[in-house]
């Protein structure tokens, strides 16, 4: 592996062991000296591939919101699927990439207020604009069927979906009696009734 592919693999790499430190000891509890350490590269190394510390945040934070966006844009594309199926893939998408990525979010959760306000409004963004592709895919269902969701605002519909799902993180374990899968379903079911299928 050479070249771009060869720094594309490595920046990775930093990303994952940054995600993993940062989320167990705090983003001030983790030095730019101990990464480089933890992924084999001198100190001097990491300035190839971050600015800076707040850089590789910014990164780390934008590493899940990335790969859930992508994925729920391939879902919400789909002509094979009617509205309700793509809400149920993409509950079931959010909870795998989720708990895939809890350490990018329990740094959300306690470490985001050391980007700078350009830096943060720049994270947020992409945040929201997920928040609204899935605003879109409860409109849509709206559309197909009015009862659903009748009288009730959209973007709190969604803001009740994602924070039900959000809040998992709290209480989730893998050796618990339910997969995220068998969650995302119940989830699934409490928000679409059975009559509404």
């Amino acid at each position: 592996m050479k070249g771009p592919a060869r720094n594309e693999v490595r920046r990775e790499e930093i990303i994952k062991v940054a995600s993993r430190l940062i989320s167990q000891k705090g983003y001030n509890g983790v030095s730019i000296q101990e990464i480089a350490k933890h992924v084999g590269i001198h100190k001097s190394t990491f300035f190839h591939y971050f600015e800076n510390k707040e850089n590789l945040l910014l990164a780390v934070l934008g590493r899940a919101i990335a790969d859930v966006t992508t994925s729920l844009r391939e879902i919400m594309a789909n002509d094979h699927l009617s509205p309700q199926e793509k809400l149920k893939v993409a509950i079931d998408n959010h909870m795998k990439l989720f708990l895939k990525y809890k350490d990018n979010v329990t740094i959300y959760h306690n470490d985001v207020q050391f980007l700078s306000d350009e830096k943060r409004k720049e994270y947020i963004k992409q945040r929201k604009y997920y928040a609204e592709c899935f605003e879109q895919l409860v409109n849509e269902i709206r559309d197909e069927n009015p009862e659903i969701f009748k009288a009730l605002d959209s973007k709190i519909v969604t803001f009740g979906i994602l924070g039900m799902c959000n809040w998992t993180i709290k209480w989730f374990s893998n050796s618990g009696r339910l997969s995220a899968e068998e969650i995302a379903d119940n989830f699934y079911k409490m928000i679409i009734k059975e009559g509404d299928l």
